[in-house]
């Protein structure tokens, strides 16, 4: 948490702290926060041939492995969500499963172009009970994000 809050405070830009209790899931901490999932952002941590990448996209949106790839220039079986322990080792400093798009390795960051258009979004700071809210532009550039589209398309119920 400390190291998330130093480097946005370090970067200069407004954002606001959100203590809530202990959650687990994006879902959780949405009605822990009482905001819309939507507004709430995952951080997955994926392998890739460059070393470890993070992905950002809405709580309410999966990810698509394949875009990513793409995006990144790489084939498509090259990128893997990253295992429990290489978390553990490359992310110490953060709860596992609350690591935030930013503080701890300069990691490469991809950001959802959905996610990437709205005012603010809700990340976990690196604990599973603090979350920062700040604008959805200044998270793309304090991590020079690359912007694409990462996202599985659901199919239409019907």
């Amino acid at each position: 948490m400390e190291d998330v809050t130093r480097f946005l405070d370090e970067a200069g830009v407004d954002f606001d702290v959100l203590e809530h209790e202990h959650t687990e899931r994006a879902a959780e901490e949405a009605e822990a926060l009482d905001v819309a999932l939507e507004e709430v952002a995952k951080t997955l941590v994926l392998a890739s041939p460059g070393g470890n990448v993070r992905a950002v996209l809405s709580a309410s949106d999966r990810i698509d492995l394949h875009k990513v790839a793409a995006a990144l220039e790489v084939g498509g079986k090259k990128v893997h969500l990253a295992t429990e322990d290489d978390l553990a080792r490359d992310y110490a400093g953060f709860e596992l499963g609350a690591v935030p798009p930013f503080g701890g390795p300069e990691d490469r960051v991809i950001v959802d172009e959905r996610l990437s258009g709205r005012d603010s979004v809700v990340l976990e700071a690196g604990s599973h009970d603090t979350s920062v809210r700040l604008k959805a532009a200044d998270l793309v550039r304090l991590t020079e994000a690359q912007v694409a589209d990462i996202t599985r398309e659901e199919p239409e119920a019907g």
